[in-house]
């Protein structure tokens, strides 16, 4: 793609940001719009991009932005950082490298000490945001509930930190791939389609149908079973409910500790009617140090992974583990074994 029409896309993927994160709400019902050089974060409130946007720097407690930092290629501007596992700062020095803030919750004067120019955090929290622009350092808010967010995340932070081109070729990835998954899915007559649902760390407990988990599974082909949701939140149903939608596959999260096991489950006589159980269908979503049910580039890889668990004629082991190394690769430069990662895939 030559730069005048990379350049062109930018703008197209800036303003669908726009449209989706606006939140800026005149006295007259008009919706406020960045101007030049300004950006619109996660919470709706209009930013402006630094004057040098390549010597912005970083710190976070939120971990949930690190997957965007690292796809950015912003690894290096992080000078603080909360990371969900030893896997981020394993697999990148440059985390490995940052000091902390906090896990979650700021330690205002430790973020004083490291003095970035940017703070990045959840966009549902406005007395840290308060706290923080109170030190004199921006905060940029993010929301990654569920795709078009991931997208617009990515348009905004690229935007901001001067990387559009890598925000531009991220997104292009995800896109590619769940337009791969899409043409894959259309083949799968609608009698061999199955229902599903995904679990989290306690029984009865399951991400909601507004949530990118839900949509992970409709898009890897799934029926997904549960029909509500609550603010894009994880929601507790009840075992009642859940043995009421007799789901055909159970997927549990990994991006908690569960309070339960498959096994558990396998041989509790309580389930024992529940299709899943009868069909021996519960598996714990890959991987055990590196969630690829988490919002972020990785859930491209979860429902790669569902696709396969759930239609193994259509798209089979060794597809799944060329697309595990390259997704990888494209993030990292290298590759991880599925030890190290923790999980296993059977063939």
């Amino acid at each position: 793609m030559n730069k005048s029409l990379r350049r062109h896309r930018s703008i197209a993927l800036l303003l669908v940001a726009v449209l989706l994160l606006s939140g800026c709400v005149g006295k007259d019902n008009t919706v406020a719009k960045p101007g030049p050089g300004q950006v619109i974060d996660g919470a709706g409130v209009i930013k402006n991009i630094p004057d040098d946007p390549a010597s912005a720097t970083i710190a976070s407690v939120y971990a949930v932005s690190v997957p965007l930092i690292v796809a950015l290629d912003l690894s290096d501007r992080v000078l603080a950082v909360n990371v969900k596992s030893k896997f981020w700062t394993d697999a990148d020095e440059d985390l490995a490298r940052a000091g902390t803030v906090g896990r979650g919750i700021v330690d205002l004067e430790a973020l004083a000490t490291y003095a970035p120019t940017t703070f990045i955090h959840r966009s549902n929290d406005p007395e840290t945001v308060e706290a923080v622009e109170k030190l004199g350092i921006d905060v940029l808010c993010i929301t990654v509930e569920n795709i078009d967010d991931i997208r617009a995340m990515l348009t905004m932070l690229g935007a901001y930190f001067g990387a559009e081109d890598r925000a531009e070729a991220v997104i292009e990835w995800i896109d590619g791939k769940f337009s791969k998954i899409r043409d894959i899915v259309k083949k799968i007559p609608e009698d061999e389609r199955v229902t599903a649902m995904l679990m989290g760390g306690q029984t009865g407990r399951v991400a909601g149908d507004d949530m990118l988990q839900s949509w992970m599974i409709e898009q890897a082909g799934g029926l997904c079973v549960v029909d509500e949701g609550e603010d894009h939140r994880w929601i507790n149903v009840g075992v009642e409910k859940v043995f009421n939608w007799n789901p055909e596959y159970i997927f549990c999260t990994s991006s908690t500790a569960l309070d339960y096991t498959p096994e558990e489950l396998l041989n509790d006589p309580t389930w024992s009617a529940v299709q899943a159980i009868i069909d021996e269908n519960v598996f714990v979503m890959p991987a055990r140090i590196d969630s690829w049910d988490m919002p972020g580039i990785s859930c491209v890889l979860g429902a790669l992974f569902m696709l396969h668990t759930m239609y193994p004629d259509y798209y089979s082991i060794e597809e799944l583990n060329s697309e595990i190394d390259e997704y990888y690769m494209f993030m990292f430069g290298k590759t991880f074994d599925s030890e190290y990662l923790g999980y296993s895939l059977e063939g």
